[in-house]
């Protein structure tokens, strides 16, 4: 149950992630449903109902129906087949089939449905559909009662030829016997025979008075009759159709695109939440700040001439600097009094991560906005940051772009000493280079949320590992906004930490071998206290 709701939970996270996507697709959706509606407007609707003759009350029929079976016969060329030769202009069974739903309400009641753009046409189509099974049962009846009346025929003219030679041979008895002694053995032996002679021909009349009853019997039950002729054509109203086909459309839609980005979102490796980047570098989360990135040359310049982070963004960048500086360079600085040596910042980004690029200028220009003399220094670059390697070199190194900051001089030049020295290194994200730094650096990663997977950042961190610098922190650029993690405690500490006791169920957590954990119980006992 617990794995189902964090499932459900990350499904509900990811929909709500891409929720103007959604919002996009719905109305897609709708739109085209309307659409669809306007274009295919709903058709024309007649029905007509034929009711069967009684299969056990005609004498030549079984005695009971499979409606099955009547559906079938009445969708076949022998009823639709003849009722679309009729109907103006003609159409064949499959055109009928598609135009016409026959269904059985009972076992001796067909109902046809005709559907047209036209009412006159779907009319039309009902009725002509009924009419052909009237024909089609009438006709059936008909050759029915044929044979059945041929095979009487047959058995009455059998039955007369035998009665006419069972009175020849009574008559013939009957002399023989007259010509014999009264009471003589002969006498008898004919009187009897006489006797079964005439009780075969009673049963012979018998039979063929039944056999001519039957023939001269009234055959019109056999046929079909039409209930209902076909109605008035009726359709849904237009509004209606409308919005139906608008709702389902925005449904249908709207579905496709959720699976469509569930499935995404499953294979995508990147990392979005900040415990996971965290995890990934093995390095707390020190600042998670908005980027302002830049496309080009002209707006790298105006990024470093008139940035000013607004005061979350501002207390996050001093959140980074108080991480890479020594404890009261900030005081210092603020009061003008700093002579400390200058600290040398590492911002390493990747590749083709525009937004974390933007930290490093960022983080200068706030730096030199708090009185820090601070020189920011393009140091290892790659294609992806060309406009700002570019930018950077079109501003004098002697020169101060803004209070306290310079770009673009090289580190062992003389000149005035500075606070703070932020070096900018790009590394390619699939085969990075180990950079060549000065000794005695601080290293921090800057990386934007859903940018990078766990193994883009191993490479990052072996490069950065390699050339002698040791990662302080993490600042993510951009975090993702259903984001409730801080990534300040990496996954070895979040696993130490005790659990609380269910409330639910008042269980205690245990240890791997079962013994509850000393901490936990603490707690229990004394909440327990309390309540009482």
């Amino acid at each position: 149950m617990s794995e189902q709701s964090l499932d459900l939970k990350a499904a509900w996270t990811v929909l709500r992630r891409h929720a103007f996507l959604l919002t996009v697709a719905l109305l897609v959706g709708a739109v085209a449903g309307v659409a669809l509606a306007v274009w295919r407007p709903p058709l024309w609707t007649s029905e007509s109902t034929v009711l069967l003759p009684p299969a056990s009350e005609s004498g030549v029929g079984a005695a009971e129906r499979d409606s099955g079976t009547q559906v079938r016969v009445a969708s076949s060329d022998l009823v639709l087949g003849q009722a679309g030769r009729r109907v103006s202009p003609p159409l064949d069974l499959a055109a009928m089939k598609e135009a016409i739903e026959v269904t059985a309400a009972t076992p001796d009641v067909l109902r046809f449905t005709a559907r047209a753009d036209d009412p006159e046409r779907a009319r039309e189509l009902a009725a002509a559909t009924a009419a052909a099974e009237l024909r089609y049962v009438s006709s059936a009846a008909a050759r029915l009662r044929d044979a059945a009346r041929s095979g009487r025929e047959t058995r009455l003219e059998t039955l007369r030829a035998t009665l006419r030679t069972v009175r020849r041979d009574i008559q013939e008895t009957t002399e023989r016997r007259d010509a014999e002694t009264f009471g003589s053995v002969a006498e008898k032996a004919l009187t009897a025979a006489l006797a079964q002679l005439s009780a075969q021909q009673a049963s012979l009349v018998l039979q063929a008075d039944q056999v001519a009853e039957a023939a001269s019997a009234d055959v019109g039950r056999d046929t079909a009759s039409l209930i209902e002729d076909a109605s008035p054509a009726t359709r849904p109203g237009l509004l209606l159709g409308r919005v139906l086909h608008g709702l389902a459309g925005a449904a249908a839609l709207l579905l496709l695109v959720g699976l469509a980005l569930l499935v995404s979102e499953r294979r995508d490796r990147r990392l979005r939440y900040r415990d996971e980047i965290a995890d990934a570098l093995g390095s707390t989360v020190v600042a998670s700040v908005s980027s302002r990135p830049a496309r080009n040359v002209s707006a790298w310049r105006t990024l470093l001439g008139r940035y000013a982070p607004g005061p979350v963004d501002a207390w996050s960048l001093r959140q980074v600097l108080r991480e890479v500086l020594p404890a009261g360079t900030l005081t210092r600085a603020h009061a003008g009094a700093s002579e400390e040596p200058a600290v040398d910042v590492v911002v390493v980004t990747l590749s083709d991560d525009n937004a974390a690029l933007a930290m490093g200028p960022q983080l200068a220009t706030y730096a030199a906005s708090v009185g820090l003399r601070t020189r920011l220094v393009p140091h290892h670059g790659h294609d992806s940051s060309a406009a700002l390697w570019a930018a950077c070199a079109r501003l004098h190194p002697e020169h101060e772009l803004r209070g306290h900051l310079w770009v673009n001089r090289p580190l062992h030049e003389g000149g005035e000493p500075d606070d703070l020295r932020v070096l900018m290194v790009v590394l390619d994200r699939t085969s990075p280079e180990r950079p060549e730094l000065p000794s005695g650096c601080v290293g921090v990663v800057a990386v934007s949320a859903g940018t990078a997977t766990a193994a883009d950042l191993a490479r990052l961190a072996v490069s950065v590992d390699e050339a002698g610098v040791g990662v302080q922190g993490v600042v993510v650029l951009d975090p993702d906004r259903l984001d409730r993690t801080t990534g300040r405690r990496l996954q070895t500490e979040r696993l130490r930490e005790p659990q609380l006791p269910v409330r639910l169920t008042g269980t205690v957590p245990t240890d791997r071998r079962g013994r509850p954990r000393l901490g936990s119980v603490a707690r229990t006992n004394g909440h327990e206290g309390g309540a009482q």
